[in-house]
């Protein structure tokens, strides 16, 4: 078969990007695929080189790296014949956990080799492409200080801190705006912090607003709370870390497949940590967007046993004494 591995060398647990390279390639010779390699830049994030690679009638592109090396990937493969096949090396793996796509790279490549070839839907925010969600308002403010705090983190812990306490005053600052939905035929006037428009059932930091979401369903979810409070608003979001929602009688969700976004004033937007512009905001869901290989249920029942005879494995090894090599005695 004809592909392509894009891989984004700075992700991954290893620092030396030829070492990430050699064990990707090695786990998928071992499944008989033998691919290109082709790595990302700080100019190329993936799309382009996936939407040659689809020009180019490239069967398979398989993407090695974090949340949004993947999405930047499926936006180059939309609405084109080519499948997408994920290992994923990021931090949060929201896209591989919404799809039941193993972290474990061995039964990655399985998923790739065994499983099965599904259509799944991708959303449209202003003609810009997400996979998992739309941000209005606080969340889209507070992303870029997210994403400087991460990268401070690895570099300079100063400018980390730094920006968490800008991201606080932020917070603290934020006004609840009047805002206008209007999806599918319906119309609903509010005042909030904030709203979000998913596509998956997880995003960022591991929040899980929408967990009944489908990403094949033709439908996108619409999530508010209408007047919250600072802290109600808190809450709501801590729960959705743990995967709960909390009881609260003005938290509305829809299911929709049109949603547009007027505020008074402009609120900012986001799709998928991307800063897109302000509202006004058009939102669609675009059905059967992109082909992508996804675990059987056979293959997750198998990976289920193997992941529970590793940990019987591990916690029976755990604590046992290292062996100590045999002394032999000095010749006399």
């Amino acid at each position: 078969m004809n592909t392509l591995l894009i891989v984004n060398p700075t992700s991954g647990p290893s620092e030396n990007p030829d070492d990430l390279v050699s064990s990707l390639t090695t786990a998928l010779q071992n499944q008989g695929i033998e691919a290109e390699v082709c790595p990302t830049t700080p100019d190329e994030d993936g799309q382009g080189l996936a939407a040659a690679a689809a020009k180019a009638g490239t069967q398979l592109v398989i993407v090695a790296g974090g949340d949004g090396t993947i999405e930047a990937v499926a936006r180059g493969l939309a609405h084109s014949q080519t499948v997408l096949g994920i290992l994923s090396q990021g931090t949060r793996n929201n896209i591989a956990a919404s799809l039941e796509i193993p972290t474990d790279v061995t039964q990655a490549v399985r998923v790739i080799k065994e499983g099965d070839r599904r259509q799944i839907d991708m959303g449209k925010a202003n003609h810009h492409y997400f996979m998992e969600v739309v941000g209005i308002g606080l969340e889209a403010s507070l992303f870029p200080c997210g994403d400087e705090v991460k990268e401070g983190i690895k570099n300079n812990y100063w400018a980390a801190l730094k920006n968490f306490f800008w991201g606080l005053r932020t917070f603290l600052q934020f006004k609840q705006h009047r805002l206008v939905l209007r999806f599918d035929g319906r119309l609903a006037r509010l005042r909030t912090l904030q709203v979000n428009i998913c596509n998956s059932p997880r995003y960022g930091v591991e929040f899980a607003l929408a967990p009944d979401a489908k990403m094949d369903d033709g439908k996108l979810d619409l999530i508010y709370i209408d007047k919250p409070s600072k802290w109600e608003h808190f809450r709501h979001f801590f729960a959705a870390m743990r995967g709960k929602h909390l009881p609260h009688k003005r938290l509305q969700m829809h299911q929709a497949t049109t949603i547009e976004v007027r505020s008074y004033p402009s609120l900012d937007v986001h799709a998928d940590g991307e800063y897109i512009g302000t509202t006004p905001v058009m939102v669609e869901v675009v059905p059967k967007a992109l082909w992508i290989c996804v675990p059987t249920p056979e293959l997750l029942t198998q990976f289920a046993e193997e992941n529970a005879v590793d940990e019987r494995n591990n916690f029976f090894s755990f604590g046992q004494p290292a062996e100590v090599p045999e002394q032999v005695p000095p010749q006399s």
